[in-house]
């Protein structure tokens, strides 16, 4: 354990500069929460979209600076899955309850399920492996509803992509981090980019542009593919726990 004696200041006010950046996520998803309430979907989505580009910068940073070591007595991580259950989760199945992306008969109960299984997979104590990948969908429901929305598919399409993401996270399959994942991360982040470019121009512009729309298609099958070619590959599972995004 290390002594904040020890620990010059600049160091722990940097540490809890972090931590404060990633409690920022609750408020931002509130005001989400508050759009989805009052029927902005397109400003609801902006929220949803700086929700998601915090949670990608507090994690790499608070390991870059060591901030776990810095502040043994406060836990980074369970901050940032209570951040993340609310944002990634709660806030998206209020969006898709308020916005009817599925039908009315199935859209209460399957919302349901949603926030079940993402509370199940948070307190998994095999969340992560040491190279990177999650083990289930980590639940980044704030990416698939919203993409459901804007591509304007069918509803009982999105009833079959919701079920089969909520097997899916409740499996062993591994998901990759585009951040953490070594092997063409480049690409990873790239689609990352094109994909956030895409939500962000289809909210903003809001000009109804077919190549754009495309994008938010194609941007998830790429993650789609390294599911798939890792599990083809049978890559050994690393039996070892690696906590979440912010030690």
């Amino acid at each position: 354990m290390t002594s904040s004696a020890a620990v010059p200041r600049r160091h722990l006010y940097a540490a809890w500069a972090i931590h404060s950046l990633t409690a920022t996520g609750v408020i931002i998803g509130y005001v989400g929460l508050n759009s989805v309430i009052e029927g902005h979907a397109r400003a609801a989505m902006l929220w949803l979209v700086a929700a998601l580009v915090l949670d990608g910068v507090d994690g790499p940073i608070a390991r870059a600076l060591d901030v776990g070591r810095l502040t043994p007595l406060f836990d980074g991580n369970a901050l940032d899955l209570i951040v993340d259950y609310f944002t990634c989760t709660i806030v998206p199945v209020a969006f898709l309850y308020r916005f009817d992306v599925l039908p009315d008969v199935i859209g209460g109960p399957l919302g349901f399920a949603i926030l079940f299984v993402s509370a199940l997979w948070m307190s998994r104590r095999d969340l992560e492996t040491s190279d990177g990948w999650f083990r289930g969908f980590p639940a980044e429901w704030n990416m698939i509803i919203p993409t459901l929305y804007l591509l304007r598919t069918d509803e009982w399409i999105n009833v079959g992509v919701c079920v089969l993401f909520c097997g899916l996270t409740l499996s062993r399959i591994e998901f990759p981090h585009p951040l953490a994942v070594q092997a063409r991360r480049n690409v990873s982040i790239a689609f990352l980019a094109a994909w956030l470019g895409a939500m962000l121009w289809l909210a903003i512009a809001q000009h109804d542009v077919p190549p754009v729309r495309i994008v938010l298609f194609v941007a998830p099958i790429w993650m789609m593919y390294q599911v798939a070619e890792r599990l083809l590959r049978h890559t050994p599972h690393d039996r070892g726990t690696i906590s979440a995004a912010t030690p």
